[in-house]
């Protein structure tokens, strides 16, 4: 099955309803999306069909305005304060019952 229907409706359903509408206007894309699926888990497009618009719209957008998508996603999320990256946390040490050992810990993340 893999993801052949997520891209028929993209190519069809999608593609004619969309067409034209502006990338700029995330909300009311997303809105209009969930309205043309009509069930409350998008079971008629396909989750992965409408997320992929989605998506291609939100990039686009930041293509448009100039600045990295995970900008522009802050921005529509309303985030203005300064970006930090995360801290990478890395599990070096498993233990406990399911690993095989004799170790009284589960993990040790530094």
């Amino acid at each position: 099955k893999g993801v052949t229907k997520a891209v028929e409706m993209v190519n069809t359903v999608l593609a004619e309803s969309l067409k034209g509408f502006d990338v700029s206007r995330q909300e009311e894309l997303d809105k209009k999306m969930n309205e043309l699926d009509g069930t409350p888990n998008k079971g008629k497009l396909g989750a992965n069909a409408i997320l992929g618009v989605s998506l291609a719209a939100a990039k686009a957008a930041a293509q448009g305005k100039g600045i990295p998508l995970y900008r522009h996603i802050a921005d529509l999320a309303g985030n203005a304060e300064e970006m930090v990256l995360p801290i990478p946390c890395f599990n070096v040490v498993n233990g406990g019952s399911h690993a095989g050992n004799k170790l009284a810990f589960q993990e040790y993340f530094i």
